[in-house]
């Protein structure tokens, strides 16, 4: 008889298998659960904020962008010293004054008149679910070495899909109720889903901290500042940068062309080619230095500036975004190998605001090139930086002779 050919649908369950691993490692399926569970208001936060300033207070997008930025600075200024608190005092002890301040902070803001409501955001933000970098420490903790990069790949994958869920949820209830509305829905999420992180109280470390850490603690020797951690902070930095103006510019190059009403759709091929990407990612044999991926997304950014139309905007951007997902699940995974675990829960807050500033600094700056050099320029611009970044970033690795050691 003739060997069997193997199925074309066996051939990708054996391509696959990493993850399949992944999600039979105890606890994984619940802690994305839980992950998700608190990313989707995360994500419907910013244009129900939006919403409610434009039409419920009657302002511009300016204020309204305000609001986001009051949200944002909060997040990248508590981030470290929220990571410490967990290193410090444990998951639960850290979660306490989140789940205070988010009933507080989001039963109040749809009734205050705008100046109190940029406070609050602002405190929001300050004391927000740490929910990315606990999934990722607990990740680290709970998945063997050599299938952290599946982890991280399927974690960024679920990123994606709440990133598509998040802002169309926020805005079907802003509009079909009222923004109020809205905003409650959005703290009501936020406290379930902090109280459910609290429950579950992922590990977060592979052994209890004994003597020996508390003395390493006490004099200092689990250092945090690692050419690792630099190096990841500066990838993911630039590749938010690059990501969050892109998404401006789309918008902005769509609008150009009166085809505003296709945004919906070339962003969400945008994010389809991110979750190819992470997939791939996430099973290739050899592991892919981040900064390599930086490139790569800047390289992938810059040909976007000669393409018109929907279709064609969005076919560029599908190939761009095949290298989203990728680029910050290199960096966290850098971060997991890169420090102790004694400080990871630091080493992610870094990371955590490294990443929160890129995106924050990546809007205005495609607003600022876009009124100067039209819709098209800040595709050229932000993509020549990624290829900067991720040169340079590529350049100090190697004279500091670091090399990822995960497989």
């Amino acid at each position: 008889m003739p060997p069997a050919v193997p199925s074309r649908a066996g051939s990708l369950a054996r391509v696959f298998r990493p993850y399949r691993d992944v999600l039979s490692v105890r606890g994984v399926v619940v802690l994305e659960l839980v992950g998700s569970l608190g990313r989707v208001p995360l994500f419907m936060a910013g244009i129900v904020c939006v919403l409610h300033v434009v039409q419920t207070l009657g302002l511009g997008y300016g204020p309204a962008g305000l609001v986001g930025a009051a949200a944002t600075i909060g997040t990248a200024i508590s981030s470290p010293w929220r990571g410490w608190v967990v290193d410090r005092y444990g998951l639960r002890r850290a979660l306490v004054p989140t789940v205070l301040a988010q009933a507080v902070c989001w039963s109040v803001a749809p009734f205050l008149p705008y100046t109190g409501l940029l406070a609050v955001s602002f405190l929001a933000g300050t004391l927000g679910p740490p929910v990315f970098t606990v999934v990722r420490q607990s990740l680290a903790v709970v998945v063997p070495p050599e299938r952290r990069r599946t982890a991280f790949s399927l974690d960024a994958v679920l990123v994606e899909f709440s990133y598509m869920v998040g802002p169309a949820a926020g805005t079907a209830i802003a509009l079909g109720f009222s923004t109020t509305v809205a905003m409650l829905v959005v703290g009501a999420a936020q406290v379930v889903a902090a109280a459910a992180m609290f429950v579950l109280n992922p590990p977060l470390r592979s052994t209890p901290p004994g003597p020996e850490h508390e003395e390493r603690r006490a004099t200092g020797t689990h250092g945090i500042w690692t050419s690792a951690l630099l190096l990841a902070m500066a990838c993911a930095f630039a590749a938010d940068l690059v990501l969050s103006a892109t998404d401006i510019a789309v918008v902005a190059r769509l609008r150009e062309e009166g085809a505003v009403g296709w945004t919906g759709l070339v962003l969400a091929v945008w994010a389809a080619g991110s979750v190819v990407g992470g997939l791939v990612h996430g099973v290739l044999p050899r592991a892919v230095p981040p900064w390599l991926l930086v490139i790569c997304l800047g390289a992938a950014t810059v040909p976007l500036t000669v393409l018109h139309g929907p279709l064609a905007l969005a076919l560029g951007t599908f190939v761009a975004g095949l290298f989203c997902a990728p680029v910050i699940s290199a960096t966290v995974d850098l971060v997991a190998h890169g420090v102790h675990e004694s400080v990871r829960g630091r080493a992610m807050g870094w990371h955590a605001a490294a990443t929160t500033v890129g995106a924050a600094l990546g809007a205005p700056l495609a607003g600022a090139v876009s009124d100067a050099g039209g819709p098209g320029a800040p595709f050229l611009v932000v993509g020549v930086l990624g290829l900067a970044a991720g040169a340079a970033t590529a350049v100090v690795a190697a004279r500091t002779r670091l090399r990822p050691r995960f497989p």
